[in-house]
C-alpha cells in the first residue's frame, strides 16, 4: 500500500471505528504493516508481577504470519524493551541480517511507559518515522478514550461495563491452567492455581450515607478503592458494580492464597481510621472460575457466599466451594454439576 494522503486518512477512519482496545491494537499493527510495508509490527504492554515485570504481547503483525505469544516473557529477557522502559524514549538496534528493530514507547497521562510499538524494517529500508510517531499519538489518545469509557467516574476503577470482557479473557487464561488432582473430587478444587472471583461489599453502607451524608460515603468508597489498589496486585483485576459493592478477578493462585488476600484485605478496611466515618467493614463472598463458566453464574455463585457472610455477622471472607462442602449452601449450582467439588 502506497503511502499517500488518502490511504493515511482512510487508515485513520477505520482506527477510529474501533470500539475495543483488542480491535484497535490488532487494526494498529495490521495498518502500520501495510502501509509502511514492514516485515513486523507488534504492540505489548509491561506488565508489573510480584515476580517482576513481563511483556504481554496483544497484537503482531508479521510475514511470517505469527501471532503473540501464549508465553509471558521477562522484560529482561528483551534488552531492547528494557532499555526503553527506563529511559522512557525510543530505542532500537541493528540486526545481523540488516534492518532495524525499533521499540517506541507508548506513554500515559501519568508520564509512564504504558504500552510499546515495535517494528522491524527490511534492510536498507527507510522507515517513514514520522508516520508511525503519528499514529502511536493516535493510539494513546484513543486509548486515553477507551480507558475513560471503561472506568468507574468515582474510584477510577473498571466498570461494571467492561466486566464481560474482561471476563472472557479470564476464561480463555483458564483453558491453558493445569487443574491438579489428588483422587480426592470433594477436595480437588483446593489443589493447583485457579482465577478467583471476589464480591466486596460495605457492611451498613446505607447507614454511613444515612448518617454522615453522601459526601462522606464517596469519601469512604474512594478510600477503599484505595485500599484495594495496595492490597491486590498490579494483575488483578478490579471493577466497581455500582454502590458499595466491589468485584475482584484475581490472577491464578491457590485457595489458600486467594483466601488470605481477601482476609488480609478485609482486615486492612476493618483497621483503616475513615476520616470522620471511623471504623468500617467488608463482607466478601468468593468462588473459582473454571474454564467453561458463565459470568452469572460465577456472580451469583459468589454473591450467594457473600450474602452467607453478610447473614452470619458481617465482616467476613467465605468461599462459595467451602460453604457447598460444609452443606451451608445447597448444591444446586450449574457450574458445579460436573463434578467439581463431588
Amino acid at each position: 500500500m502506497a503511502i499517500t494522503p488518502e490511504s493515511v486518512l482512510s487508515s485513520i477512519v477505520l482506527l477510529t471505528e474501533q470500539r475495543s482496545q483488542k480491535h484497535l491494537e490488532d487494526c494498529l499493527t495490521a495498518t502500520l504493516a501495510d502501509l509502511a510495508n514492514l516485515p513486523f509490527c507488534g504492540i505489548c504492554a509491561p506488565l508489573p508481577t510480584a515476580n517482576g515485570i513481563f511483556i504481554d504481547w496483544a497484537a503482531i503483525r508479521s510475514h511470517d504470519g505469527a501471532g503473540p505469544p501464549e508465553e509471558l516473557q521477562e522484560i529482561g529477557s528483551d534488552p531492547l524493551l528494557l532499555d526503553c522502559m527506563a529511559l522512557g524514549c525510543e530505542r532500537s538496534e541493528a540486526l545481523a541480517g540488516g534492518g532495524i528493530r525499533r521499540a517506541h514507547p507508548v506513554i500515559d497521562d501519568r508520564g509512564k511507559v504504558c504500552a510499546f510499538l515495535v517494528t522491524r524494517t527490511n534492510p536498507g529500508q527507510d522507515e517513514p518515522a514520522a508516520l508511525i510517531k503519528g499514529f502511536i499519538a493516535i493510539y494513546r489518545n484513543y486509548l486515553t478514550i477507551l480507558w475513560d469509557a471503561a472506568r468507574d467516574t468515582l474510584t477510577g476503577l473498571k466498570n461494571r461495563k467492561t466486566f464481560d470482557e474482561n471476563f472472557s479473557t479470564i476464561v480463555a487464561e483458564s483453558r491453558h491452567i493445569d487443574v491438579s488432582f489428588n483422587g480426592n473430587r470433594r477436595e480437588a478444587h483446593l489443589d493447583g492455581q485457579h482465577h478467583w472471583l471476589g464480591i466486596i461489599d460495605i457492611d451498613h453502607f446505607k447507614r454511613i450515607n444515612d448518617t454522615y451524608s453522601h459526601i462522606f460515603g464517596d469519601e469512604v468508597l474512594l478510600l477503599l478503592s484505595a485500599l484495594m489498589r495496595k492490597a491486590f496486585r498490579a494483575e488483578d483485576r478490579l471493577f466497581r458494580f455500582g454502590g458499595e459493592e466491589f468485584v475482584v478477578l484475581l490472577a491464578p493462585a491457590t485457595f489458600e492464597a486467594a483466601k488470605a488476600v481477601f482476609e488480609r484485605f478485609r482486615a486492612t478496611v476493618e483497621a483503616f481510621a475513615f476520616p470522620d466515618v471511623g471504623r468500617i467493614t467488608v463482607s466478601v463472598g468468593f468462588v473459582r472460575i473454571d474454564c467453561d463458566d458463565k459470568p452469572s453464574v460465577v456472580i451469583g455463585n459468589a454473591d450467594r457466599a457473600l450474602y452467607y457472610a453478610k447473614g452470619h455477622g458481617r465482616n467476613q471472607v467465605r468461599s462459595f466451594e467451602h460453604l457447598v462442602t460444609q452443606g451451608e449452601l445447597p448444591f444446586d449450582s450449574p457450574s458445579l454439576a460436573k463434578a467439581k467439588l463431588f
